[in-house]
């Protein structure tokens, strides 16, 4: 005669059975949002060995390159990728459990890393020789070992954030003045037609106008606000994707991964992840460089930012690796 299960060991078993279920669930989930995002392989160790020795604090942080790239450079250059217009850097701090975001000026004159004493702007060097030319020309001139990066180009970024359901922003009188040309002009590109702004204040844009936002560079601090800019915008999508649903986040995810491209592996966006989730997902603290007062613009062929590399270099460092 069968022995009959205890109601203890049916519960058990039933748990185990929903457990193994949401598990199944999420691995299939997870395997078909990431099978949408554009791989892009690079040879990591190129972009990492600049000849310098990485700062101890280094291994503490996961250090990813946040691109946004113009894509009518295309025919100029012949290259996959614009120049990139926006170039940002977040660091995971998980020793301290903090998150940095910090942005490097697109004009910033750098040092080629292939050692033959030539300069280039940085935002250039992405146009040139895609994301393994820029990411080593940032390792190489700021000692630094990022290998991994995220790329959208900014004709997509309208379709992200209205994928999100806008942002709100809140937009000065002097913003007021330049944002509604620049969404003529986004209109223009992508063949859309878009509400103009007529009032100043805190109000919800939608992707077209936030992206015209992120363009405005002719205000009071110029390009260095521009970049400010551009990481309220990223702060704001990055507030949008906290308080989802997850049924809001899965809808999200379907539609904006096809928008990505990037070199992390489904791995390492699952370690990443998890890292983040157990800080508690806290506030990202910002910054750009080089600092104020710690550059110096020249025109030659065309505008270059200068700043002394060594002491920039101790600056970022300050910044992304928590240092007093």
């Amino acid at each position: 005669m069968k022995r009959k299960l205890s109601i203890t060991k049916k519960v058990l078993i039933s748990i185990l059975l929903i457990f193994v279920l949401i598990i199944s669930l999420f691995i299939f989930a997870f395997n078909h949002f990431s099978s949408k995002v554009e791989r892009v392989e690079i040879d990591r160790s190129a972009v990492t060995e600049t000849g310098k020795e990485p700062a101890k604090e280094d291994e503490d942080v996961i250090s990813i390159a946040l691109f946004g790239t113009d894509f009518t450079e295309n025919e100029k250059y012949g290259n996959l990728y614009g120049a990139s217009d926006a170039t940002m850097i977040l660091g995971i701090d998980t020793k301290n459990n903090r998150l940095k975001l910090f942005s490097l000026m697109r004009d910033l004159y750098l040092d080629l890393p292939d050692g033959s004493g030539n300069k280039q702007n940085l935002n250039y060097t992405m146009a040139y020789g895609g994301p393994e030319l820029i990411l080593k020309t940032i390792n190489y001139n700021f000692n630094l070992t990022v290998d991994k990066f995220i790329h959208v180009s900014l004709h997509t970024l309208p379709t992200i954030i209205d994928k999100l359901g806008g942002i709100e922003l809140n937009i000065t009188s002097d913003e007021l003045n330049y944002i509604n040309s620049y969404i003529t002009n986004i209109d223009n590109e992508n063949g859309t037609n878009t509400e103009k702004i007529t009032t100043a204040g805190l109000q919800t844009l939608n992707g077209t106008q936030a992206a015209a936002y992120c363009r405005i560079r002719y205000t009071e601090g110029r390009d260095f606000k521009r970049t400010e800019r551009q990481r309220e915008v990223l702060t704001a999508l990055f507030e949008k994707f906290k308080t989802a649903s997850i049924t809001d986040l899965a809808t999200m995810m379907n539609d904006i991964l096809p928008l990505v491209s990037t070199n992390l592996t489904n791995t390492e966006i699952m370690s990443i992840a998890s890292k983040v989730l157990s800080m508690g997902v806290p506030t990202i603290e910002q910054s750009r460089f080089p600092l104020d007062g710690k550059s110096e613009m020249i025109a030659t062929d065309m505008l270059h930012l200068t700043t002394d590399i060594e002491e920039t270099t101790k600056d970022i460092h300050k910044f992304l690796y928590s240092l007093d």
